[in-house]
């Protein structure tokens, strides 16, 4: 164990001893087994995180000659000839903009008509307003005419046929 022989591990277990007395020995013991077993996780974890780095970089070499294959074959290929399908996707792009402008005329419609049901909302509560307001003017005008004349009229009415 790090190139130490038994002799020189058990000089170092005898000065321990004397050092630190057999009290503290066993506690001292655990805490340098915790540092070593925290040590070795570290290590592992550079380890992988050195491993994945690599893998990575590999990774990038192999798509880097990828993209030289695919450059070497686009410099070959006559470009003239070949149906890439730009109309297609030249096609789908102008559909798509046609799908969205005519979500754009729904929206606009369908706010238009909102519009239109808030101005006839508040066309009807001028209307209701309006009612009330003459309503409250007949109220009023009729409670200017006493209707107790009326009785009055009638009951007179009645007396002089009584005196004939």
């Amino acid at each position: 164990m790090f190139g130490m022989g038994f002799f020189e591990i058990t000089l170092v277990a005898v000065i321990a001893i004397i050092a630190l007395g057999p009290e503290k020995l066993p506690k001292a013991m655990v805490e340098i087994a915790r540092f070593l077993k925290k040590f070795k996780s570290g290590v592992e974890d550079a380890k992988s995180t050195l491993d994945n780095e690599l893998s990575i970089s590999e990774m990038r070499e192999e798509a880097n000659k990828f993209k030289a294959q695919i450059e070497d074959a686009k410099s070959s290929v006559n470009v003239n000839n070949m149906d890439l399908g730009l109309n297609d996707i030249m096609n789908d792009t102008n559909s798509q903009e046609n799908e969205v402008a005519s979500k754009k005329e729904l929206t606009s419609k369908k706010e238009k008509k909102k519009k239109k049901k808030s101005q006839e909302k508040d066309e009807i509560k001028n209307l209701e307003t309006d009612q009330e307001k003459e309503i409250s003017t007949k109220d009023e005008v009729s409670k200017d005419e006493d209707p107790s004349n009326k009785f009055k009229v009638k009951f007179d009415d009645e007396k002089v046929k009584e005196d004939s």
